[in-house]
């Protein structure tokens, strides 16, 4: 295995300028859950997560940035007992002519699979009226799951989807991809891998040549769940065959729920992961096309990491991260700058229990970042920050 290099961070509040700090965007009455950064064609971000209410009832709600803040939310009209588990989780995606679907996995009872799934979506030419919810997936055998899946906005301006589905060898789950077509929704579904762990998020991001690139927790013979990579540069009517990104040979018998994430850098595609791997664990960063590491914190405490790349070329990395403070434990949101002068700084405030971050980038070149929030004795919310470098 080559070496890993371990980059070791500056601590500092001098190299970020935090302009807005823990803002809610949720309703505080509510259970908010599971933040997703995506965005329009023209650019404009769009933030999204789901609610529950008193009763348990599942809403999903979407903002668009407008510079300064995020608008008011707007409610989609989606099952309302959808499930909001983070590797799975509700998203929103844009078509390039601006009509909107929403994914979410409604919870089936399945005798041979306790991921038991159907894969779903609703649909809106003008963000106002939506489709009753279809259904992604063209088989109906209870027996069978659709889940943990990842739609991403093709160069063509359609929506692809990938997700894990029903079983085809002794172990895992078959990979599957799907694409709408002008007008219409997801149309056939392809096999892009027979095999992948069966219950890790799935990654997919678009470079400026149009390549589609789609990364995922695959589960080898020699019983080791590391990341594989797929690559399609016709969006979507042909895929690459599956290769691994890095051989952390990290071998588990259970799940991780710890999928990747992806970023389009200058110095190529980048995808961040946490491994489990003995004596290593924590987070990496590599360079997809070399195979080779650009940054890593080798911790216990650090997980659910989240990668982006601004106009001007910075990368960016959150993740969250064990603390203690006196005899209180507590769960910190990251933010770190990985090229140039290695910098890092912490965006939630002390003794706030926090996770499952997402990060992106405006059109002015700030970074923005959403994760969830806990209070003693409050309601879980979602908050978001603006940060300039």
């Amino acid at each position: 295995m080559k070496k890993i290099i371990i980059y070791f961070a500056l601590v500092t509040l001098m190299a970020f300028r935090k302009e807005d700090k823990g803002i809610i965007v949720s309703n505080p009455v509510n259970t908010a859950a599971v933040p997703s950064f995506t965005s329009t064609a023209k650019g404009e971000v769009i933030l999204s997560w789901t609610e529950k209410d008193a009763s348990n009832k599942v809403s999903f709600y979407y903002s668009i940035y407008n510079g300064k803040g995020f608008n008011s939310p707007v409610k989609v009209p989606i099952v309302d007992s959808a499930t909001t588990h983070a590797e799975g989780m509700p998203r929103l995606t844009v078509k390039k002519d601006g009509s909107m679907i929403v994914s979410f996995e409604l919870k089936k009872d399945n005798p041979t699979s306790r991921f038991g799934s159907d894969l779903l979506y609703v649909y809106s030419a003008d963000g106002v009226k939506w489709s009753e919810p279809m259904y992604v997936q063209a088989d109906r055998n209870p027996n069978k799951s659709h889940s943990f899946s990842r739609p991403v906005r093709l160069a063509d301006g359609e929506i692809g989807i990938i997700w894990l589905d029903e079983k085809l060898t002794a172990k895992g789950r078959s990979v599957k991809f799907a694409r709408t077509s002008p007008g219409k929704g997801f149309g056939e579904e392809k096999i892009i891998d027979n095999q992948a762990c069966e219950c890790c998020r799935i990654e997919a991001v678009v470079d400026g040549k149009g390549t589609l690139h789609i990364f995922y927790r695959d589960m080898y013979d020699d019983g080791s769940r590391d990341m594989s990579y797929i690559s399609s540069s016709d969006n979507g009517q042909t895929f690459s065959q599956p290769r691994n990104v890095y051989p952390d040979k990290w071998q588990v018998n259970a799940c991780p729920h710890s999928g990747p994430s992806a970023t389009v850098s200058p110095q190529g595609v980048l995808m961040t992961w946490y491994t489990g791997k003995e004596k290593a664990s924590g987070i990496k960063v590599c360079d997809v096309a070399t195979g080779k590491i650009v940054n890593a914190e080798i911790s216990e405490k650090v997980r659910q990491p989240q990668i982006t790349t601004t106009k001007s070329g910075n990368t960016f990395l959150t993740y969250a991260e064990s603390k203690i403070q006196g005899e209180d434990y507590y769960t910190a949101i990251a933010l770190r700058k990985i090229n140039g002068k290695i910098t890092t700084t912490y965006l939630s405030e002390p003794l706030a229990d926090c996770s499952y971050p997402s990060i992106t980038t405006t059109i002015g070149n700030d970074v923005l970042v959403a994760y969830e929030k806990r209070m003693e004795g409050k309601k879980q919310t979602i908050v978001w920050e603006k940060v300039q470098f």
